[in-house]
Order: structure tokens, then sequence, then C-alpha cells
């Protein structure tokens, strides 16, 4: 971590307004802003690939960033209201509570021209790792089965790779104890890549899969980025439990990596 994780409630507030102008800037503006940012030793590249005002404030929430002063300056309950009072285009209020304390980018309007729903889980009693990705393609959407742009896409081979041959199935999966889900039940998207994403976000409710299927003991995460950055925003609190979190490189065929390596890598999951 090259940046601090505890900041004033000055330099709070300072870096939300930061954020709120960098979700309306263009490309160049948002390299001043980050370099602003740095000034104040606040880092994105410590969280994640790329943050917005939403991220900022569930990374507070979440204690991952703290504020040194709060006991000088306000009481407990204020603090939530220091946090996620915005200004006038900006009006969501923490929720207090039972661990939902997000100002949800949930809360932005769906795309109705591109806004995608997940799939189900694929999970049975017996389940002991679960893989989880970002959110499923276009044709597996269509098709209502996880992975199915295999030219795209290497996850079955890596699947047969590590289990040997069989059909690209749920059956196939269970049968090996393994489940697939994603970090996201929905999101705004234009087409299937991770990179076009644009809000409306929905995670999935992993904690409760978790709960209700004690048997998995293990989290695995198909990519060091995308997928990787939706788990840390929404689950980071997974990191602290029990459960045994691996994360292996991304079995899209847009990751170059060669297959055999990937294949070494993700053996991992089965140690």
């Amino acid at each position: 971590m090259r940046g601090r994780k505890s900041f004033s409630m000055a330099e709070i507030e300072k870096l939300k307004q930061l954020f709120m102008e960098k979700d309306e800037a263009d490309s160049d503006e948002q390299m001043s802003i980050r370099r602003k940012m740095r000034r104040m030793n606040f880092y994105i590249s410590d969280f994640y690939h790329d943050m917005n005002y939403e991220d900022f404030i569930r990374l507070r929430n979440s204690g991952r960033i703290t504020i040194t002063d709060i006991d000088k300056k306000v009481k407990s309950n204020d603090v939530a209201e220091f946090l996620c009072n915005n200004d006038d285009n900006q009006s969501n209020k923490i929720r207090l509570g039972n661990n939902e304390n997000l100002c949800s980018k949930n809360a932005e309007p769906q795309d109705n021209e591109n806004f995608k729903e997940g799939l189900e889980p694929w999970v049975d009693e017996h389940s002991e790792i679960l893989i989880l990705g970002s959110l499923p393609s276009d044709v597996s959407i269509r098709e209502q089965a996880y992975y199915q742009n295999k030219s795209k896409n290497s996850f079955w081979k890596l699947m047969h790779g590590l289990f040997g041959e069989g059909p690209d199935s749920k059956e196939f999966l269970t049968k090996h104890h393994i489940a697939l889900w994603d970090c996201l039940s929905a999101a705004n998207r234009e087409g299937s890549l991770d990179s076009n994403i644009s809000g409306g976000e929905r995670p999935n409710n992993i904690p409760q899969l978790l709960e209700s299927h004690p048997s998995i003991r293990r989290i695995v995460i198909n990519g060091k980025s995308t997928a990787r950055d939706y788990f840390d925003r929404y689950f980071y609190d997974l990191h602290k439990s029990s459960i045994e979190i691996i994360i292996v490189e991304s079995s899209s065929n847009a990751n170059s990596i060669e297959f055999e390596a990937k294949l070494e890598d993700w053996k991992k999951i089965l140690k």
C-alpha cells in the first residue's frame, strides 16, 4: 500500500469532492484529479483498478478507510450523516445496522437497453469450492448457462484440464463439488465485456449462499482485475472470515497468458 488509509474529516470531505469531480470529468481532467488525490497521499490503486464516488463511500463505511478525528468532532451517528450527505445531485443516505452500511451504486437508474441480469447459482449441498466471475456474457444470459461463449473464454477447457472429459454442464461441476456464480446479479453493460459495465450494479447475496451451503470452504475469484475488484467492493469482509479465498488468472481469452500457464495456476484451487 503506497498511501494512507486514515484521514481527517476535512481530508475525507476534500476527497469526496474530488471523486464527485472525477465522476463527471473527461480522461485528461481525471488524470489531474488523481494527481491531487496522490498529493493527499490517497492512491486509488491501493484499493481498486478504478474507483468512483460510491466506491469511496463504501470503503469508508466498511472501515477500510478511517477518520482520525471522529471522537473530537462528532458523535458516531453523525459520522454517517457526514459521510453520505451529498450535494443536490447526490442524496443517498447511509443505512445503519445489520452490516448494510452502504451508499450503494444500486441507486443508479437502469439503462433499459443495456441492463443485463445474471444467472442463478449452480450449487448443491455437496459443493466445496465456489468459483466467482463478474457477470455472465450475453451468450450465457441468452442460453441461461455459464461460460457459453467458448470462443472467447476457456473456462470449460480449464475444467476439463482439472477434472477430465465430460459435458459442459452444471452436473459436471457439481459432481466435482464445484459451485458457480458471479459477484454481480445485474448491471448496465453494452455487449459482454466487463470493461463496458457502466453502473446499475447489483451484487449477488454471496454471504447468504455461504450460510446456506456450509460445505463451501473455498472461494475462487476468476480473474485478478474485474472480478476481484467487484468482490472487494461488495464482499471485502469475507477476507476476514475463515473461508479461504484464492485468486486465479482470468479464464477469458482476452487474458493473453498461454493456456498451459493458466491451467497450472488453476490447479492451486484443488490443493
